[in-house]
């Protein structure tokens, strides 16, 4: 047999009142995008009926368990190094494609002739409830000592600098090369952001096409699981981590490094020293690891304040 164009892998963790939804959607568009498609679904140790969901509705999904939950990026790992394909779609289970989805977000590998490799592209979602964007052409500004996410709306493709995991198409090979996503920002959050930034200081690029759709509807696993102040935490830890890990340029570590304690000092002084200042000591604990993650990036070929001006005229997220 051989091998597919395409693997889709869907990440799964209690998704019993979505997964469903998700693989059907899936399947459909897979089947519309005229590609040989193997569709994966890799179960991260779930205690509700999605499991036994799955087997029943879905015999042609190549189901794939971990003996024990290990969080989003172990999951999608063992989705990626099982798949066949020359292109991996990497999809959260509460997303829900439209037809054209897969086609559209895969054509780019298959078509593309940009002079530099084409490493991922990443799709537009919406809301499943109000239709508001979700997903956009992501990229990054330089603002207050920190890397921080900024956003473009495009109606035709562009370049993007960040790729979110949860819907976009990957050069399996590259993926795999660069190393996949890290587990140093386990459980989740910001692991897809610095695979990109990685990707594209080695001089591959990423794209954003607005015509790749797909609705979000939203669970929420992270919060119902962790609780929402410890979420919040956890992303400001892991935004830390991204920039302690990828950031080489001299001037702007030390702009970062002396910005930092002012603005963890800042909490202090409005009397509520929340989601920076446990972020910053989270992100402390983690510092060997850091330095491991830094030893393995070797030499860039694109500096960060090169990377970082394409995307100036971006709006900050916050």
């Amino acid at each position: 047999m051989s091998d597919p164009d395409v693997s889709i892998v869907v990440a799964n963790w209690q998704g019993a009142d979505v997964i469903a939804r998700c693989l059907s959607s899936l399947q459909l568009s897979a089947r519309a995008s005229g590609r040989s498609c193997e569709l994966i679904c890799v179960d991260d140790a779930s205690t509700d009926e999605s499991v036994a969901l799955i087997r029943e509705r879905f015999p042609r999904v190549r189901l794939v368990k971990t003996p024990r939950n290990r969080g989003f990026a172990v999951t999608v790992m063992r989705g990626v190094s099982a798949a066949r394909g020359r292109v991996v779609v990497l999809c959260n289970n509460d997303l829900s494609a439209k037809e054209p989805f897969i086609g559209n977000l895969t054509r780019w590998f298959f078509e593309d002739a940009g002079e530099a490799p084409l490493f991922a592209v990443s799709a537009r979602t919406m809301d499943w409830y109000d239709g508001a964007p979700n997903q956009v052409c992501m990229g990054a500004v330089w603002r207050g000592g920190r890397v921080t996410p900024a956003y473009r709306t495009p109606e035709r493709a562009a370049e993007c600098l960040f790729v979110q995991a949860g819907a976009a198409a990957y050069d399996r090979a590259l993926f795999l090369r660069l190393g996949g996503l890290a587990r140093l920002f386990e459980p989740g959050y910001w692991e897809d952001y610095d695979l990109s930034y990685r990707a594209a200081k080695a001089g591959y690029r990423s794209l954003y096409d607005p015509e790749a759709v797909a609705l979000h509807i939203g669970g929420g696993s992270m919060t119902k699981r962790y609780g929402r102040e410890a979420v919040e935490a956890m992303k400001a830890r892991n935004h830390l981590l991204f920039e302690w890990a990828n950031l080489t340029d001299p001037g702007l570590l030390m702009n970062h490094g002396l910005r930092l304690p002012v603005s963890v000092a800042q909490e202090w002084t409005r009397g509520n020293p929340r989601r920076l200042t446990r972020g910053f000591f989270g992100a402390l604990r983690r510092l060997p690891r850091v330095l491991r993650h830094r030893r393995r990036l070797g030499r860039p070929a694109v500096g960060d304040r090169e990377l970082l001006k394409r995307f100036e005229d971006f709006t900050p997220s916050y």
